[in-house]
């Protein structure tokens, strides 16, 4: 089989390039796969939306960290923050702000609603509890 199911955000991605370059080619030629890629990129668009609407902005950080196996120090280093503010944000001691929701959001190529909806933030007392 040419083009299976999208997965995650590497393979969408990939097939949104593809379809970009084939189109740029021979859209006649290419029509068959360009109408594929883009039922799968929609399917793959409408699953994600709806998963994701229900993650407050941490959870859909760390999911995508997960699912695209970057570590918190690769992730600073791409948007020129410190690996401290990542680890505060994805541990809920430090809202993300609005300088770093453009940044995610431009990195992740995902709306900036998807990283700006409220939170709420840890106290000292609950973190003091967890590491205990």
């Amino acid at each position: 089989m040419k083009y299976k199911k999208i997965i995650n955000i590497k393979q969408y991605n990939k097939y949104c390039d593809l379809h970009e370059k084939l189109g740029l080619k021979d859209e006649e030629k290419y029509k068959d796969d360009l109408d594929l890629l883009e039922i799968l990129i929609e399917e793959y668009d409408s699953r994600e939306t709806t998963f994701r609407k229900k993650l407050n902005p941490v959870e859909l950080l760390s999911s995508i960290l997960e699912e695209d196996q970057i570590s918190n120090a690769e992730l600073a280093r791409v948007v020129g923050t410190s690996r401290q503010l990542i680890s505060d944000i994805l541990r809920y001691r430090r809202n993300i702000s609005k300088e770093m929701v453009i940044k995610l959001s431009h990195h992740f190529k995902m709306r900036p609603e998807a990283f700006s909806r409220p939170y709420k933030l840890k106290s000292s007392k609950e973190d003091a509890a967890q590491s205990a």
